[in-house]
């Protein structure tokens, strides 16, 4: 953390190997949350506003939590408005409160898996496709969770953020992202379950 500190204390003095150093440690990060919100089209974009943004107002970031964490949700905001731009959010809220969800039993008070799914292996081509397809099945859900919980779902499995960090850059309690992970996850999961069943998204 203090070596943190004192990158801060060089990107806000305008130190140019400083801002080398912190676009090398976050790029890739920056782009794999972008990936699944907005596509690997749009994925770089995202992560240029975001240093755009962030460099922009690098001065009225506190530390309050890590950067990695203040970038995450810079990230995540520019890939909503990227969506929103293209007229592609779309709203679940129809689909109520997942409390009666037939696989809840499938995850634990803390929205862990308590049975994840298994390993896929692609041995064959035909398994390779398979595998191909099921990522844009998966895409194409997250794409449909409502934008709290596909914010938190992101940050949390792509983003590798942990629930205070999320939290913190949602400005939300703990308690409710642990509650939008677990919806989010029983969202994905029970559509993993159906791909294993039928084959199709």
């Amino acid at each position: 953390m203090d070596d943190e500190k004192q990158l801060l204390g060089r990107l806000r003095r305008g130190d140019k190997s400083a801002l080398e150093i912190v676009i090398k440690l976050h790029h890739t990060f920056l782009v794999a949350m972008a990936m699944p919100l907005v596509g690997p089209e749009s994925a770089d974009d995202v992560a240029q506003e975001t240093w755009l943004k962030a460099f922009a107002a690098i001065g009225k970031f506190e530390g309050r939590c890590k950067l990695r964490t203040w970038l995450a949700r810079i990230a995540i905001n520019e890939a909503h408005a990227i969506r929103r731009k293209r007229g592609r959010e779309v709203s679940l809220d129809s689909w109520g409160v997942d409390s009666g969800s037939p696989i809840a039993s499938r995850f634990n008070g803390r929205g862990a898996w308590d049975a994840p799914p298994s390993q896929w292996h692609h041995e064959t081509p035909e398994a390779l496709l398979t595998e191909a397809e099921l990522h844009e099945c998966i895409r194409k859900h997250l794409h449909k969770l409502p934008s709290d919980q596909q914010s938190v779902v992101v940050m949390r499995e792509l983003g590798g953020l942990d629930c205070p960090e999320i939290a913190k850059a949602l400005g939300l309690a703990e308690g409710n992202i642990r509650v939008l992970l677990h919806r989010g996850r029983q969202r994905m999961h029970a559509m993993l379950n159906h791909f294993e069943e039928v084959g199709t998204c």
